[in-house]
């Protein structure tokens, strides 16, 4: 997985932790798997006591990268204390106390683990209040900065979820659920929902259909967008 700064790190953990079917998860559920397999040097299908300190290191890898210790490095000064932390892990992530991980057992305890620790990441852009939504929107159009960047991936997130046959184009049967997903902070806040009525969802679908071959491209999306509803929110 290739992530570049700390801040896409973030809005990819607060995807991957909101919706299974989400991208992101699948990327999140992904390096858990490798986590496990990496560890799991007999082919077991479990990971054992002696095998639990690779796995964890392999999962801690990403956060760490990033300056987060989700797995509670900082107790772990030296040799023994790490061994007593790791153990003691170990056996309460193993439910049923048969001496082994299995998969299913490990990426359920990552899985509340990370929602337990990353509380403190920033909420997707949609769920913001009105003054952050609106702030964010207006700082938006500086290139470069944290808010660009989050609106460029609040806007893969919308165009995700609308692309359910996964062939990278949005067609006019999938349309609605990105516009609605972009909308949805202001409908939430009580600001002004463009694109609302149908009529209107068809012109723009038109408009922003640029090469009029009946899908939408990312790009298309994201240029439309910024013009045409998050610059409205800007203009508030």
């Amino acid at each position: 997985m290739d992530v570049a700064s700390k801040s896409d790190f973030d809005f990819f953990m607060v995807r991957a932790l909101a919706n299974t079917s989400d991208d992101c998860y699948i990327e999140l559920y992904n390096v858990l798997l490798r986590a496990f397999v990496t560890a799991d040097v007999d082919f077991d299908g479990k990971v054992s006591v002696e095998e639990f300190d690779g796995m964890i290191e392999a999962a801690a890898a990403l956060p760490r990268k990033f300056g987060y210790k989700w797995w509670s490095e900082e107790k772990c000064p030296d040799e023994a204390s790490r061994k007593a932390v790791r153990e003691a892990l170990f056996k309460e992530i193993d439910a049923n106390d048969d001496g082994g991980i299995s998969f299913d057992e490990w990426l359920e305890h990552a899985l509340k683990h990370y929602k337990s620790v990353a509380g403190g990441l920033p909420k997707s852009l949609d769920e913001e209040e009105m003054d952050a939504f609106v702030g964010v929107c207006k700082k938006g159009s500086e290139e470069g900065s944290a808010e660009h960047r989050r609106l460029y991936w609040f806007h893969w997130k919308c165009f995700q979820a609308a692309d359910a046959d996964r062939d990278g184009m949005v067609s006019g049967d999938e349309f609605n659920k990105m516009i609605d997903m972009a909308t949805s902070a202001q409908k939430r806040c009580g600001l002004a929902v463009p694109f609302a009525s149908n009529d209107e969802r068809t012109e723009m679908f038109k408009k922003m259909d640029d090469n009029g071959d009946g899908s939408i491209s990312f790009d298309e999306w994201l240029a439309f967008s910024l013009e045409h509803i998050i610059a409205k929110v800007a203009a508030l």
